[in-house]
């Protein structure tokens, strides 16, 4: 009997693009596949869509978000989670798309013994090809700490997308947090690999791209308040997983200064100094790093950024290495041909 994958789209107002996205699944060369799509409560054409997709294939299935599960993306994909009848899953966003042979792939190198497996991104801005960055290199033999450590460097391994999850693993694991909004893949993939999965590392074509410069997406709010308070509450949900799990002071170091690029220094490269005053306002708390720390750094950074230091000190102060690390993150080209 060939094996179930389910595919799974959260999607809010994406009329625009959730056509061309369902139709890249429509295109798999692999047949034995069931797409859940969850509408979070658009109010464009985007369920108008969706349904006469459904109707002209019944493996592709819509549903509305259920009261039980929180508004926001993150609900919409722990419903299509539950409802899912894979053994294994995979997201996709709906402004993202699937190369045609991305299940066919999937499935021929799919281990059992594994509870993830991770492929390549490529990233679009159109269509798929015009664009020859890929999300990030993955390094075969790469283990969990080693990939923890790059999370926290903010060189983010892998893409939603790019993941085939067990979902007996993921359900383990507690699935989705709905009570995020920013950075929520991200937690979800930190407190993966604080759970020690067993990952495969695959290093092949790309079968799964990512939609650069979609309008209202939440990383083109990062300039808010509001974006700062959802990063804090998604590290905080990390944080006492990490401190219990995690005996590396390099890990350790590197949490701290996650917090420190983020919550001070994005808003002294942005020059938004009032942004992290009215931050502080907020009365969040991490338990890494303190109120005083926060200010301290604030002040450190500060100075550290005024030019005439900031060209004379760059590269010996050892300050400027924790906050701007080293990353591939969106940098790296695809070496694939196509």
């Amino acid at each position: 009997m060939s094996v179930l994958i389910s595919i799974i789209i959260p999607s809010y107002n994406r009329a625009n693009f959730i056509g061309e996205t369902l139709q890249s699944v429509l295109d798999q060369t692999y047949q034995h596949w069931e797409c859940i799509v969850v509408d979070d409560g658009s109010t464009d054409d985007s369920v108008a869509l969706v349904s006469a997709f459904s109707k002209g294939d019944n493996r592709i299935q819509l549903y509305m978000r259920g009261e039980s599960y929180l508004s926001g993306g993150n609900g919409a994909r722990q419903m299509g989670l539950d409802f899912a009848q894979g053994e294994w899953v995979q997201f996709l966003d709906a402004d993202d798309l699937l190369q045609p042979f991305c299940v066919e792939q999937r499935l021929k190198l799919l281990d059992d013994s594994y509870d993830m497996h991770l492929y390549p991104t490529g990233i679009f801005t159109t269509t798929i090809g015009d664009n020859k960055i890929i999300w990030n290199q993955l390094v075969i033999g790469e283990g969990n700490q080693e990939l923890l450590l790059r999370f926290l460097c903010q060189d983010m391994p892998w893409h939603t997308g790019s993941v085939l999850w067990r979902k007996e693993f993921l359900q383990h694991i507690g699935g989705w947090n709905q009570e995020l909004e920013v950075w929520q893949d991200w937690e979800l993939h930190v407190r993966a690999l604080l759970n020690k999965p067993l990952i495969r590392i695959l290093d092949t074509e790309p079968d799964t791209f990512y939609r650069l410069h979609v309008i209202n997406s939440k990383a083109s709010k990062r300039y808010k308040l509001s974006y700062l308070e959802g990063l804090t509450r998604s590290i905080s949900y990390i944080e006492p997983l990490m401190n219990s799990t995690i005996q590396s002071p390099q890990i350790r170091e590197a949490l701290r200064f996650l917090i420190f690029r983020n919550c001070v220094g994005n808003p002294i490269r942005w020059k938004k100094y009032e942004l992290f005053w009215n931050y502080l306002r907020l009365n969040l708390r991490f338990t890494t790093v303190s109120k005083t720390a926060l200010i301290i750094m604030f002040f450190k950074y500060y100075i550290a950024s005024i030019t005439i230091l900031k060209k004379r000190f760059k590269s010996t102060w050892k300050i400027y290495k924790k906050m701007y690390p080293n990353t591939t993150f969106l940098k790296t080209k695809s070496h694939y041909n196509g």
